[in-house]
């Protein structure tokens, strides 16, 4: 798994050290590179959407589909940027989805519904001549799951910390945080960004969640790490009023994950940027 990320860590530096002559990064190109961005300067409604195969007793497909309203507040040589994570979920008997859902679901069918709902908060100050920005601040998790088998962290709070940067095509940086929860819950996530502009809005790289939940038995059911690559691209929908629209799909084979875990997910993106 290592050895993976390296390599593709590695090309993607090599590709964003070598830049591809004549094209300049056009208003496309440098939406993308604001879609990327987690700490931008933007208002967008973001979904995140995620078709798990082979999960639980049954080796049954479980979904997780989440919205994700950002606004961004300009404040005195800073920004505020608030995250919404709403999830709507499809949960099979015994499937277990980290990093929202931890224990085996006790349903003995497919359950529909919402599940627990994390608002985030970060202060990012203006960069400085380095152009690395650096998020810091909470997440707090409401305990708004219309059914207990789709029950999170419930009533939570946590830290979670920002950084990114760009260098020539490639954008790079992370997402670390950690959730305390009702029923012991204790899981931190690690995000890593990791994007490659192609031109013309058009892009790939990896954009998923890695999990370690505190506690599970033991670190092989605690960890859960997706390896794969997505393909998305960025369109100007009015570049007058600075909108635009990311699409996205990738494909992750889960390299670690707890019992009831998927074997792989297929994951879309449809987000606007206003």
């Amino acid at each position: 798994m290592k050895r993976i990320l390296t390599t593709l860590a590695a090309a993607a530096i090599c590709l964003s050290l070598s830049p591809r002559e004549g094209q300049a990064c056009d208003a496309a190109c440098q939406a993308a590179r604001k879609a990327a961005n987690p700490l931008a300067d933007t208002k967008a409604l973001m979904t995140d959407n995620t078709i798990a195969f082979r999960t639980g007793t049954n080796d049954e497909d479980s979904y997780n589909f989440q919205l994700q309203p950002v606004y961004s507040v300009p404040l005195n040589n800073a920004n505020l940027v608030l995250r919404g994570i709403i999830p709507i979920q499809g949960v099979q008997p015994g499937a277990v989805l980290p990093p929202g859902i931890n224990n085996p679901s006790p349903v003995n069918d497919l359950t529909w519904g919402i599940g627990d709902t994390t608002v985030q908060a970060f202060y990012a100050p203006t960069p400085g001549e380095s152009g690395i920005a650096i998020g810091y601040g909470m997440q707090v998790s409401l305990p708004t799951h219309s059914d207990p088998a789709l029950a999170g962290a419930g009533w939570g709070a946590g830290p979670a910390f920002v950084v990114f940067g760009q260098t020539g095509d490639l954008s790079w940086g992370g997402v670390l945080g950690h959730m305390w929860g009702e029923n012991d819950f204790s899981v931190t996530i690690i995000q890593p960004i990791l994007t490659y502009g192609l031109g013309q809005g058009w892009y790939f790289g990896y954009n998923n969640v890695m999990s370690y939940n505190w506690k599970a038995a033991n670190s092989r059911e605690a960890w859960t790490i997706p390896i794969g690559l997505t393909v998305g691209k960025t369109s100007i929908l009015n570049e007058e009023k600075g909108t635009a629209m990311d699409v996205s799909v990738g494909y992750y084979a889960l390299d670690r994950k707890p019992s009831g875990g998927p074997d792989s997910q297929i994951k879309l993106g449809l987000s606007f940027f206003f």
